[in-house]
């Protein structure tokens, strides 16, 4: 009867043991997964502030004179293309006051332009690609050529 009873502790033990065993693989795989999450959590915070950035930063140096540029920022590589979707003059509205036909049209003194632009951006081998639109203004007429021309002075 006692050699029954030690033959149930050991078996009791041995369970015990794995469970026990088995617990410290869950727990250490839970922390590794809660770590990477937290590692890639802050990576992509990460990237949605540099992206934010390299959109001022375009927005700044302009498409118009800069078409690609490239560098780095908070640890990332970006390369940034813009290419040219639509460029035409701005609207005028303007009616004839003796026949009041419609004269109006892209007639105006600002050229404006339709950008597409294309952010490549990459760390640790996490390699993201981005697009949207920016429209730019260019005056093609000086202020003061303006005036001569409303002046009728050449």
């Amino acid at each position: 009867m006692i050699k029954n009873r030690n033959g149930f502790v050991t078996i009791e033990i041995l369970v015990a043991m794995v469970i026990g065993f088995l617990a410290i693989i869950m727990l250490t795989t839970s922390i590794k997964t809660v770590q990477k999450v937290g590692i890639q959590q802050e990576l992509y915070q990460d990237l949605y502030i540099s992206v934010l950035s390299i959109k001022n930063i375009i927005r700044a140096k302009g498409c118009i004179d800069n078409p690609t540029l490239s560098g780095e920022i908070n640890g990332f590589k970006y390369s940034i293309k813009c290419r040219e979707v639509k460029a035409q003059k701005n609207y005028i509205d303007m009616l004839n006051p003796i026949t009041f036909k419609d004269e109006g049209g892209n007639k105006g003194i600002f050229m404006i332009y339709l950008f597409r632009v294309d952010i490549n951006i990459q760390k640790f081998g996490l390699d993201k690609s981005y697009s949207f639109y920016q429209s730019e203004e260019k005056r093609l007429i000086s202020e003061e050529d303006l005036l001569k021309i409303r002046l009728g002075i050449f």
